[in-house]
C-alpha cells in the first residue's frame, strides 16, 4: 500500500470514530464554556475534526492548534482546516513525550482525546499536558475503557476479536481501563481530583460496528503477531469472520469513552 493510501485509510477510521463520539465530544466542549478568542491546543489531533467542534465553541475567533506525531497525516489535515477557515487554525508536527515539563502553559483548552491510551508513561503524559494550561484555564481528556465492550447477543468472532485488541494492549504496557482509572491518573500527577467525569456509551449495529473493529486490528495487527496471540493465518480468519457477520442482527456496545477535565486554579 502506497503512501497517499495509508494516509486516506488512517483518516478515514479517524473520522469514522469522530462521527460515533462527535455528539459526545460537542457535549463535554459546551459544559466548559470557552470564550470566543482563547488560545486551544489539540494533542493527537490527527484528523482534525475535534478542532471543528473546538472553533464552533469559540465562535470562529482565538487561536487553535493541532499537534501530532503523524506528519503526512497532518499535512492533509492542516490543508483542508486552513482551507476552512484561514488563521484560525496552526499545526505542529510534534511528540509530547519529547517535550520538556516546564510550566509554560499558554492555552486556555488543552483537549487530548483517545492519546493516552496509546501512551505507556501516562502520569506524565497528563503532566506534560497539564503544563501547557495557562491559569484558570482547563484540562480534558477522553479515553477508552477497553474492558466494557461486548457483543450483543454474545457472537464468537466479535469476541475473540475483542480478547485479541485488549490482549495486545496490555502486552504493549497499555492501561486498556484508562478511561476509568483517569480520575486517579491525575490525582497521581499532581493534577488534582477532577473537577467532573462523564462516561458516554455506544450501542452500534454489526455493520459500522464491524466495519470499525476490523480496522482497529488492522492497526494493531503488528502488536498482536508480535506478542503471538494468534498467527497471520488465524487473525485472517477473525477478520473475514467479521466480515461475515456485518449484515447480521448482532449490535456491539463499544468501549465506554471517559471525558476527565480540570480546571487550573488561578
Amino acid at each position: 500500500m502506497n503512501d497517499i493510501l495509508v494516509h486516506q485509510h488512517v483518516h478515514s477510521r479517524l473520522s469514522l470514530h469522530t462521527r460515533v463520539w462527535e455528539n459526545a465530544t460537542r457535549r463535554a466542549l459546551e459544559q466548559i464554556k470557552l470564550r470566543a478568542g482563547s488560545a486551544a491546543l489539540d494533542v493527537g489531533c490527527g484528523s482534525g475534526d475535534v478542532m471543528r467542534l473546538i472553533a464552533a465553541q469559540l465562535g470562529g475567533r482565538g487561536r487553535i492548534i493541532g499537534m501530532d506525531i503523524d506528519r503526512r497525516l497532518l499535512e492533509g489535515t492542516a490543508a483542508v482546516l486552513q482551507a476552512e477557515q484561514p488563521g484560525l487554525y496552526s499545526f505542529v508536527v510534534d511528540d509530547l513525550m519529547q517535550r520538556s515539563v516546564t510550566a509554560d502553559g499558554e492555552f486556555d483548552l488543552v483537549f487530548a482525546r483517545l492519546l493516552l491510551l496509546h501512551i505507556t508513561r501516562p502520569v506524565e503524559a497528563l503532566q506534560r499536558l497539564w503544563a501547557r494550561v495557562r491559569p484558570q484555564g482547563v484540562l480534558m481528556v477522553m479515553d477508552y475503557d477497553l474492558t466494557t465492550a461486548r457483543s450483543v447477543p454474545e457472537h464468537g468472532a466479535i469476541e475473540r476479536a475483542l480478547r485479541l485488541v485488549n490482549g495486545s494492549m496490555r502486552r504493549a504496557g497499555r492501561e486498556i481501563d484508562i478511561g476509568t482509572v483517569m480520575p486517579s491518573l491525575f490525582v497521581e500527577a499532581g493534577i488534582g481530583a477532577p473537577d467532573a467525569c462523564e462516561v458516554s456509551s455506544v450501542l452500534m449495529g454489526a455493520r459500522t460496528a464491524t466495519r470499525m473493529l476490523r480496522e482497529v486490528l488492522n492497526s494493531l495487527q503488528p502488536l498482536i503477531l508480535r506478542a503471538r496471540l494468534v498467527d497471520a493465518a488465524a487473525l485472517e480468519r477473525v477478520e473475514a469472520a467479521l466480515l461475515q457477520s456485518a449484515d447480521s442482527n448482532q449490535f456491539i456496545r463499544w468501549p465506554d469513552l471517559v471525558t476527565t477535565w480540570k480546571y487550573k486554579p488561578p
